[in-house]
């Protein structure tokens, strides 16, 4: 099923659940979804939390715009845009966890607070929302310029005075987010639909759509229960990577369910990407070096350290149990570390369901953007690791087709 971002962006912001778009991933979704995690991932590469540094200027991109604060961020498209994307739509993009405070947020999750100031209908079905993410929504903080009105409020503001103005157009609203992010953009969209700000003062009501990548569950069955009454306005996607296990927090134990469409991506598969080795030491093996881990002579390590601790576990062990112990070395190598990650889940999407031997730079997204704070992409694309800060970023130049080439 193909369908074009002009005349489909309907079903690809999914008005039909995204019936038959999903296994396989469809070849017009895997761009949009890719774009919505880039607009997610914006939020948070150009958030500085070092506001005290030197290299934390005026002239850094957004650095007006509450920096010790700054979540995310509200757009719209425009003309230009529109015609690309076949409507005007509402973009409202959260990052993720950033600072030591949204840290301890994320993880006061043991609570879960009454749902009733978001949601009308939240005390008829007993719902209930994460603590930590509804205090991140709701709250405000006196001593900060640009925090005396809450993250909610100040989206909801936005958008009220975008569909208005744009009463006369056919628009869309999309929230999206990763990690944090991803569990705001769930609660935005519910709270925009659930409080009619999808509704122009005239019109009809427009198409709210979240694209939730990498989060955790956000409140419990009752929450679910308010996201299923919401009708046909509301759309929730959940893009998942299979190693990463922050989507299956809080852990049900604590009350804690999920709703909205799931899809699952895999980076482990990746042919692109290094492997990681757990232990007291770690290190991103290539492949040749995964098949020959019992021969460690001929593996390039990049500290002395590790090699010796791999090389006495594995040479300790007689004849009847190193296969064992090789096989039970080889089930730790995994992507689990990095795989909560945007960039690492854009191109999870990137590699689903397209075939096996496309070379990198054919991918719909740019296998470099993997090293912008990780060291994940095989040594043979001469990718430097962590490049996006520090002077590997002096080694790295945008073309005009926004690929990123080392020089």
């Amino acid at each position: 099923m193909v369908c074009s971002v002009v005349t489909g962006w309907k079903k690809l912001s999914g008005e039909k659940k995204w019936e038959g778009l999903l296994q396989p991933l469809n070849p017009d979704l895997r761009p949009y979804l890719i774009h919505n995690a880039q607009s997610a991932g914006a939020a948070g590469d150009l958030f500085n939390c070092k506001t005290h540094e030197s290299d934390a200027t005026e002239q850094d991109f957004f650095s007006k715009a509450c920096l010790p604060s700054w979540f995310g961020y509200v757009a719209v498209a425009t003309d230009e845009g529109k015609h690309v994307l076949g409507r005007r739509d509402i973009l409202i993009a959260w990052r993720g966890t950033a600072t030591s405070w949204e840290w301890l947020n994320d993880f006061v999750f043991i609570i879960q607070r009454d749902a009733s100031d978001l949601f009308p209908t939240a005390r008829e079905h007993k719902a209930t929302v994460h603590w930590g993410f509804h205090s991140l929504y709701t709250g405000t903080r006196s001593d900060s310029p640009h925090t005396k009105t809450s993250a909610r409020q100040q989206v909801l503001d936005a958008v009220k005075e975008l569909v208005n103005k744009y009463k006369d157009e056919e628009t869309s609203i999309t929230v999206t987010g990763f990690s944090l992010g991803a569990a705001l953009a769930t609660l935005t969209a519910m709270d925009i639909v659930a409080n009619g700000y999808n509704k122009p003062t005239q019109g009809d009501p427009v198409m709210v759509t979240a694209f939730a990548y990498g989060g955790p569950r956000v409140g419990n069955a009752g929450l679910a229960d308010v996201f299923h009454t919401l009708g046909d306005h509301l759309h929730l996607l959940r893009i998942k990577n299979e190693k990463d296990s922050i989507p299956t927090l809080p852990p049900w134990f604590f009350s804690y369910a999920e709703f909205g469409i799931k899809l699952i991506v895999d980076t482990n598969e990746s042919k692109y990407l290094k492997k990681r080795i757990f232990g007291s030491y770690a290190v991103f093996l290539d492949e040749h070096e995964l098949n020959d881990i019992g021969s460690l002579d001929e593996v390039e390590l990049e500290y002395e350290p590790k090699r010796k601790r791999v090389r006495s576990e594995l040479s300790s062990l007689d004849e009847d149990e190193y296969e064992p112990k090789r096989r039970r070395v080889r089930g730790i190598l995994a992507d689990d570390y990095s795989c909560h990650n945007m960039d690492v889940y854009a191109h999870g999407v990137a590699i689903k369901d397209v075939d096996k031997n496309i070379p990198a730079d054919k991918l719909d997204y740019d296998i470099a953007l993997v090293n912008k704070y990780l060291d994940r992409v095989k040594n043979e694309y001469k990718i430097p690791p962590n490049w996006w800060v520090g002077d590997n970023r002096k080694k790295m130049f945008q073309l005009q087709n926004g690929r990123w080439v080392v020089i």
